[in-house]
């Protein structure tokens, strides 16, 4: 049966009109749905998930650890690198109760609901921007950055996978961005990276850095190599990452 619906997908797709159909399709889907369809008719640079799938508490093993590692306190800061509509951000504020809290997101719409939520729920030291990198981030000026499936694209996510993913997200602009991660991480910050297309391991970042946290899956992420090719039967279970002083 799932053979089969993946042949039909694969005809579809083939379809001269179906690049209009998906898109149309898109528009009344969701909100969700509708906001990606639009911000994929001009995606910004530096866009990597269109999609904003998110939901609250999503990561308590994880959330739990940087807790636990780092603590909290007044004069603590933490960011949420694609923090979509701010479930991330406000699902965090419990285990950090006394940190500045930071979401930032390359879909203004995002955005604008995540402050839409701050106003509702008078939410002290929380602070939303429109980016998609942190180039406005000073060097070591955050202690801990979530990364939560940020890289990686839905299209890619089919059976079988493209062997490619060039055409829709490539390694070297997931180099870039890690790199510019670690950057503004406070020596002894922590680096969160789950559900990616691509390890971390492979990056010049990684000589910077140190696991801390790895999590096996059942059903790990498709992985792609610096060549932005398919990594055939791999597994990638490294999570959390300490930046070396």
């Amino acid at each position: 049966m799932q053979d089969s619906l993946t042949r039909l997908k694969s005809r579809l797709r083939g379809l001269p009109g179906f690049p209009l159909a998906r898109f149309l399709f898109r528009l009344v889907k969701s909100t969700e749905s509708r906001n990606a369809a639009l911000l994929l008719l001009r995606p910004p640079h530096g866009l990597y998930q269109p999609y904003g799938t998110t939901s609250v508490d999503r990561y308590p093993q994880i959330f739990r650890f940087v807790r636990e590692s780092l603590g909290d306190g007044p004069d603590l800061r933490i960011l949420s690198f694609g923090c979509s509509t701010g479930e991330e951000v406000f699902s965090l504020r419990p285990y950090f109760p006394r940190a500045t809290l930071m979401g930032i997101d390359i879909n203004p719409w995002n955005i604008y609901v995540c402050r839409l939520r701050r106003l509702r729920v008078r939410a002290p030291k929380t602070v939303f921007a429109v980016a998609g990198s942190v180039s406005h981030l000073a060097d070591a000026s955050v202690d801990a950055v979530f990364a939560m499936a940020v890289f990686r694209h839905g299209d890619l996510n089919t059976s079988p996978p493209p062997p490619q993913s060039a055409h829709r997200i490539r390694f070297a602009d997931f180099e870039q961005s890690v790199v510019d991660l670690v950057r503004v991480l406070k020596p002894g910050g922590l680096l969160v990276i789950q559900n990616a297309m691509f390890r971390f391991c492979d990056t010049r970042a990684a000589e910077h850095c140190e696991t801390v946290l790895t999590i096996e899956r059942e059903s790990p992420p498709q992985l792609y190599g610096p060549d932005d090719s398919l990594l055939q039967g791999v597994r990638y279970p490294d999570v959390v990452f300490r930046k070396r002083p």
